[in-house]
């Protein structure tokens, strides 16, 4: 882990006691805690990385959100392709049953998070997808635990494929 690197990218960190709790487990090298009200879901997670100096990692989390905002598979113009659903924002507050996530950089150089999640809003209506960074605020918590992945390098880059930013797993050097 380069804490140098994380810094330069995001700046010193302390965790807000008041926003976010979260504790590294040195035996088992993982890290969990929660989310509290107003903290973004993805903005939290990148913020716990940064305060661990985490650079890649897998996360797995559940908890209530004020709202949920996500993007969904659909079928392309052309037979056998992929695009993106305009943005799908939640009509109430959800309970996310199950989320799991991967944490790396983007294609700008800064922590980044690629996560899907599964909910079930007010009106009993279960949903998921894809969810948007900045745009998914917690209502009571969000419990997580992250697991760091040390030997791993996580960076965006281009599918060849579909020609979309997806995480590129590198052995770290």
């Amino acid at each position: 882990m380069d804490k140098n690197r994380i810094q330069a990218v995001i700046g010193e960190s302390a965790l807000d006691k008041s926003r976010i709790q979260a504790i590294n487990d040195e035996t088992s090298h993982r890290i969990a805690g929660r989310l509290m009200n107003d903290v973004d879901l993805l903005g939290g997670i990148k913020e716990v990385c940064a305060h661990f100096s985490v650079e890649s990692a897998h996360f797995q989390c559940f908890g209530s959100l004020k709202h949920a905002t996500f993007v969904q598979a659909e079928r392309g113009e052309k037979e056998g392709t992929l695009r993106y659903s305009e943005k799908v924002k939640s009509n109430s507050a959800v309970e996310l049953l199950s989320g799991s996530g991967f944490v790396g950089f983007g294609e700008d150089g800064k922590l980044d998070v690629h996560f899907h999640g599964m909910m079930i809003d007010c009106d009993k209506q279960l949903n998921g997808g894809h969810f948007l960074d900045g745009e998914n605020p917690v209502a009571v918590t969000v419990e997580f635990i992250i697991f760091p992945l040390t030997g791993i390098e996580l960076q965006r880059g281009r599918d060849s494929h579909w020609g979309m930013p997806v995480f590129q797993f590198r052995e770290k050097e």
